[in-house]
């Protein structure tokens, strides 16, 4: 409706007809009110999931092209690592007895043979997730995704701690999606410990006779902490506390949704000051979870 202002704005309306003793309708009797506010909203919405789903759109093909990026370095570091081991390996063999030699030549294969590892893992990584979940020793899942954030915790003076439970049962799982899930976490992580301290990651099995048999994963810092008003927001989409061009608010939303799929639960306990835990419980042998 037009209004004096000659500004357009939208109204709802209600009413129904009055009848007199005739059982004839006299007048309509009712109430307008001014929604104009609310439209706005509405549209606003409407337009800020449209940015949403491009920027969605926008941040799956940086993946994409890191992932690609990933697979062409990861190749081209794979011949010169392969030819500084092959010849570390045969000069051990033809001075193992020089006792000044032995002990770098033992360090530059074991280097060496890290940095494949590492090699391996980054093609691991850029390749694409598999299409089904498969009965997974999760140590060894958990391994491929930290040998790719060990080399940052040396940088930022970080100390990685893993606590794994020597009796972990194997579990069914998307091995690419869990492994995104825990360098998810241990970047955050990492994020919030600027000036250095301790990341653990713990894992133990579960046992509560109510409850199908869980596995637990644990992702501790010493880092700042998340205050309970940004805490409530944190595994939204797109939000993010970080500087611009540091962080895309995607990273914990993504946690949230390998989680789900998994048929899991998710926690967080953090205090400011003192650290930050993340919690996930994954049900062991589940084969009714999510599969895309």
């Amino acid at each position: 409706m037009r209004v004096k202002s000659g500004e357009f704005r939208w109204f709802s309306a209600r009413g129904s007809a009055v009848w007199n003793k005739e059982g004839q309708a006299v007048r309509m009797a009712g109430s307008l009110r001014d929604i104009t506010d609310r439209k706005f909203m509405e549209q606003s919405l409407v337009q800020s999931e449209k940015h949403s789903a491009v920027g969605h759109l926008a941040a799956c093909m940086r993946l994409t092209a890191l992932g690609q990026l990933s697979a062409g370095v990861a190749h081209e570091l794979n011949n010169p690592l392969s030819v500084i081991l092959g010849f570390s390996q045969s000069l051990a063999q033809q001075f193992g007895d020089n006792a000044s030699l032995k002990e770098p030549l033992k360090n530059i294969e074991r280097e060496a043979l890290r940095c494949k590892r590492l090699v391996q893992d980054l093609l691991n990584f850029s390749r694409l997730p598999r299409s089904g979940m498969v009965m997974e020793d999760l140590v060894q899942v958990a391994e491929g995704a930290l040998s790719l954030v060990e080399t940052q915790t040396r940088i930022q003076n970080v100390e990685l701690l893993r606590d794994f439970s020597p009796d972990l049962p194997k579990v069914f799982l998307d091995r690419h999606k869990i492994q995104q899930l825990l360098i998810n976490l241990c970047t955050n992580a990492l994020d919030a410990m600027p000036k250095g301290g301790r990341l653990t990651i713990q894992m133990k099995c579960l046992s509560d006779p109510k409850e199908p048999s869980l596995v637990q994963i644990s992702v501790s810092d010493t880092g700042t902490g998340i205050s309970p008003q940004i805490r409530e927001h944190i595994f939204k989409p797109f939000f993010t506390t970080k500087e611009s061009g540091k962080g895309t608010g995607l990273g914990l939303s993504l946690v949230r949704e390998v989680v789900k799929e998994h048929v899991g639960q998710l926690d967080l306990v953090s205090e400011l000051g003192k650290g930050t835990t993340f919690t996930v419980r994954l049900p062991v042998g589940h084969r009714s979870a999510s599969l895309c």
